[in-house]
Protein backbone atom coordinates (compact mmCIF):
# COMPACT_ATOMS: atom_id res chain seq x y z
CA UNK A 1 0.00 0.00 0.00
CA UNK A 2 1.13 3.23 -0.67
CA UNK A 3 2.71 4.95 2.61
CA UNK A 4 1.09 8.20 3.62
CA UNK A 5 1.44 9.33 7.69
CA UNK A 6 -2.03 11.29 7.41
CA UNK A 7 -3.59 8.11 6.32
CA UNK A 8 -4.52 5.55 9.50
CA UNK A 9 -3.87 1.65 9.28
CA UNK A 10 -6.36 -0.74 10.20
CA UNK A 11 -4.70 -4.12 10.51
CA UNK A 12 -6.89 -7.96 11.41
CA UNK A 13 -4.64 -11.28 12.07
CA UNK A 14 -6.42 -14.17 12.61
CA UNK A 15 -7.91 -17.38 11.84
CA UNK A 16 -11.16 -16.45 9.05
CA UNK A 17 -13.72 -18.06 10.32
CA UNK A 18 -17.03 -17.52 12.28
CA UNK A 19 -15.79 -17.51 15.46
CA UNK A 20 -13.16 -14.83 14.62
CA UNK A 21 -15.46 -12.97 13.02
CA UNK A 22 -14.82 -13.29 9.05
CA UNK A 23 -17.81 -12.59 7.85
CA UNK A 24 -18.53 -9.54 9.59
CA UNK A 25 -14.83 -8.24 9.02
CA UNK A 26 -15.43 -8.38 5.18
CA UNK A 27 -18.68 -7.09 4.88
CA UNK A 28 -17.58 -4.06 7.27
CA UNK A 29 -14.39 -3.56 4.56
CA UNK A 30 -16.48 -1.82 2.33
CA UNK A 31 -17.60 0.57 4.84
CA UNK A 32 -14.26 1.06 6.11
CA UNK A 33 -13.17 2.01 2.11
CA UNK A 34 -14.85 4.80 2.45
CA UNK A 35 -12.97 6.40 4.87
CA UNK A 36 -9.61 7.47 4.36
CA UNK A 37 -8.12 4.53 5.95
CA UNK A 38 -5.82 1.62 4.78
CA UNK A 39 -6.59 -1.53 6.12
CA UNK A 40 -4.54 -5.15 6.18
CA UNK A 41 -5.60 -8.76 6.71
CA UNK A 42 -3.23 -11.34 7.37
CA UNK A 43 -4.71 -14.69 8.18
CA UNK A 44 -5.72 -18.43 6.82
CA UNK A 45 -9.07 -20.08 7.39
CA UNK A 46 -12.11 -20.95 4.95
CA UNK A 47 -11.23 -21.24 1.75
CA UNK A 48 -14.30 -18.87 1.03
CA UNK A 49 -13.19 -16.06 3.80
CA UNK A 50 -9.68 -16.36 1.91
CA UNK A 51 -10.91 -15.97 -1.44
CA UNK A 52 -12.99 -12.70 -0.41
CA UNK A 53 -10.06 -11.19 1.27
CA UNK A 54 -7.59 -12.03 -1.46
CA UNK A 55 -9.69 -9.53 -3.80
CA UNK A 56 -9.50 -6.72 -1.85
CA UNK A 57 -6.52 -5.62 -3.08
CA UNK A 58 -7.93 -5.88 -6.99
CA UNK A 59 -11.18 -3.69 -6.00
CA UNK A 60 -9.51 -1.41 -3.55
CA UNK A 61 -5.84 -1.32 -4.99
CA UNK A 62 -4.58 1.58 -2.56
CA UNK A 63 -6.61 1.16 0.24
CA UNK A 64 -6.92 -2.60 1.21
CA UNK A 65 -4.51 -5.71 1.05
CA UNK A 66 -5.56 -9.16 1.63
CA UNK A 67 -3.02 -11.80 2.47
CA UNK A 68 -4.49 -15.53 2.66
CA UNK A 69 -2.02 -16.81 4.56
CA UNK A 70 0.15 -16.70 8.01
CA UNK A 71 3.68 -15.43 8.12
CA UNK A 72 5.23 -14.80 11.48
CA UNK A 73 8.04 -11.99 10.37
CA UNK A 74 4.95 -9.87 8.03
CA UNK A 75 1.92 -10.20 11.55
CA UNK A 76 4.68 -8.80 13.42
CA UNK A 77 5.33 -5.98 10.85
CA UNK A 78 1.75 -5.85 10.46
CA UNK A 79 1.32 -5.02 14.14
CA UNK A 80 3.71 -2.53 15.09
CA UNK A 81 2.77 -1.02 11.59
CA UNK A 82 -1.22 -0.28 12.48
CA UNK A 83 -2.48 2.51 14.33
CA UNK A 84 -5.45 0.12 14.99
CA UNK A 85 -5.80 -3.95 15.14
CA UNK A 86 -9.50 -5.02 14.55
CA UNK A 87 -10.86 -7.84 16.39
CA UNK A 88 -14.40 -8.66 15.28
CA UNK A 89 -13.99 -11.97 17.41
CA UNK A 90 -17.80 -12.83 18.82
CA UNK A 91 -16.06 -14.61 21.79
CA UNK A 92 -12.35 -14.37 22.04
CA UNK A 93 -11.33 -17.26 24.83
CA UNK A 94 -7.47 -15.78 25.49
CA UNK A 95 -6.77 -12.74 23.34
CA UNK A 96 -3.59 -12.76 22.14
CA UNK A 97 -3.68 -10.31 19.14
CA UNK A 98 -4.92 -7.64 21.53
CA UNK A 99 -2.32 -8.56 23.95
CA UNK A 100 0.13 -8.34 21.37
CA UNK A 101 -1.02 -4.79 19.95
CA UNK A 102 -0.73 -3.53 23.43
CA UNK A 103 2.61 -4.29 23.76
CA UNK A 104 3.78 -3.04 20.21
CA UNK A 105 1.87 0.53 20.82
CA UNK A 106 -0.88 -0.09 18.31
Amino acid sequence: LPVDRNIPVIGFIGRLEEQKGSDILVEAVSKFIGMNVQIIILGTGKTRFEQQIEKLEVLYPDKARGVAKFDVPMAHMLTAGADFMLIPSRFEPCGLIQLHAMRYGT
